[in-house]
């Protein structure tokens, strides 16, 4: 008996495809993965934090975006080298800030192309 791709199936429709979607990078709900690994997942709930910067709640600039994404930077990076391993809880808030500094990216970049202030 052949075993089933655990890439295949229901949620394969919804995943993204610069997403690994490893098992055990993957968040549970429900003992059900959800489609997105935990960076991927942190990300794009980063990502909508974008209407904050679009209506200048918060204004961005580059040392902010740069700040932002280092802690994802550094924990792919190590993580990656095999200098440590991480975790799901530390994949998830690394990318949720990777996702703010990309919000934060698209609004300066927009912005400042458009001349906005």
């Amino acid at each position: 008996m052949c075993e089933k791709n655990p890439k295949s199936g229901p949620l394969k429709i919804y995943s993204v495809p610069l997403c690994h979607n490893l098992p055990d990078r993957t968040i549970y709900f429900r003992n059900r993965p959800l489609p997105l690994c935990a960076r991927c997942t942190g990300t794009f709930l980063g990502v909508f934090t974008l209407p904050i910067f679009h209506l200048q709640i918060i204004t961005p600039s580059l040392i902010v975006i740069l700040l932002l994404s280092l802690p994802a930077i550094i924990d792919g990076i190590t993580q990656f080298i095999g200098w440590r391993e991480s975790n799901n809880q530390l994949r998830l808030i690394t990318g949720f800030l990777l996702g703010i500094s990309a919000a934060c990216l698209i609004v300066f970049i927009v912005k400042n192309a458009l001349k906005i202030n």
